[in-house]
């Protein structure tokens, strides 16, 4: 696909997301998102057959920037809670913000589970694989411990991406963007606490220390 062909794509799901948000995907018709993209109605249908197509189109997009932006931030900066956070913000933070501040979020749900649900399956796969990493590497280094608590890191990270997902359905009409994201990162830090290798009792030394 030629740079400009990919910016035209790029123009016209800007514009879809714009229509959707602000009138709902039921009442949104192509010749809309053309004449909010700029462009002739045969020129988005190059792009696009029909509208189901550009709604998924959307999707896979956004989910392929979370992805993105999930894995920059498991490279990124402070400590493991910190990370997580992050990744799951990343994972959710976009989608909260859209359905807190559009009118159709309930149209635009529905639409997504009829027409998405394999893409959104697939993401939430590869989050969990990418936070499964995450804290097994943390595991090895001794940060946490998964065997105290009975759970594995695959477990953990479904567990984590639960509660993202559980805060982000429950918060969306009674949390700001930044809210969610604080009630998020303190979340995780509660679980991840409960992850905290035990302290072994240093009963050998006490022994010794008390032959003397």
């Amino acid at each position: 696909m030629s740079p400009r062909r990919d910016a035209t794509r790029e123009t016209i799901l800007a514009a879809a997301l714009t229509c959707f948000g602000r009138d709902g995907y039921r009442r949104t018709a192509l010749d809309r998102v053309a004449r909010e993209a700029g462009i002739s109605r045969a020129a988005l249908y190059l792009h696009f057959a029909n509208k189901e197509q550009l709604f998924r189109a959307l999707v896979a997009a956004w989910h392929a920037r979370a992805t993105a932006e999930a894995a920059a931030a498991a490279r990124g900066d402070g400590d493991l809670a910190d990370r997580v956070s992050a990744v799951l913000a990343a994972k959710t933070g976009r989608f909260f913000d859209l359905l807190r501040s559009s009118e159709h979020a309930e149209e635009f749900l529905d639409e997504n589970h009829r027409l998405c649900g394999e893409l959104s399956a697939e993401a939430g796969a590869t989050h969990t694989r990418l936070l499964a990493r995450m804290l097994t590497a943390a595991a090895r280094a001794g940060e946490v411990s998964f065997a105290d608590a009975g759970v594995s890191a695959a477990q953990t990270a479904e567990l984590l991406l639960d509660t993202a997902e559980g805060i982000k359905a429950r918060g969306r009409t009674t949390l700001s963007p930044h809210a969610y994201r604080q009630r998020l990162a303190r979340a995780v830090r509660l679980l991840l606490g409960g992850l905290t290798p035990r302290r072994q009792p240093a009963v050998a030394g006490r022994r010794h220390a008390s032959a003397r």
